[in-house]
């Protein structure tokens, strides 16, 4: 195997290894929420699975999105986002953003 081949194996198990973290999260906060009847909003792959409170998220069919208490949460390109606690977070292009507790962050 060559270099160049190892480098973009390493990228595909990191991307995955970083969307399966933002899932487990999203299960994990999103089922707390609900269970307190708590404001939570859901979207996996472009549609809004839940929506519940002021939250908001959208996402596109490759992505997935979770915000919770008061956050918004977008994503497209393959990507994962989580927002907690009156934040903001987007991603794009394949990566993932989490924003707790009034942060804003991103990637593409």
């Amino acid at each position: 195997m060559e270099s160049h081949d190892r480098g973009g194996w390493i990228r595909r198990i990191t991307s995955v290894l970083s969307v399966m973290v933002v899932m487990a999260a999203m299960v994990a906060v999103s089922g707390a929420a609900l269970a307190q009847g708590g404001d939570v909003c859901v979207s996996n792959k472009g549609e809004t699975k839940v929506s519940r409170g002021d939250s908001r998220c959208i996402s596109d069919d490759t992505s997935r999105t979770m915000a919770v208490n008061g956050s918004v949460a977008g994503a497209y390109g393959d990507s994962g986002v989580v927002a907690v606690n009156d934040s903001a977070a987007g991603a794009g292009s394949n990566c993932t953003a989490t924003a707790v507790n009034g942060e804003v962050e991103g990637c593409s």
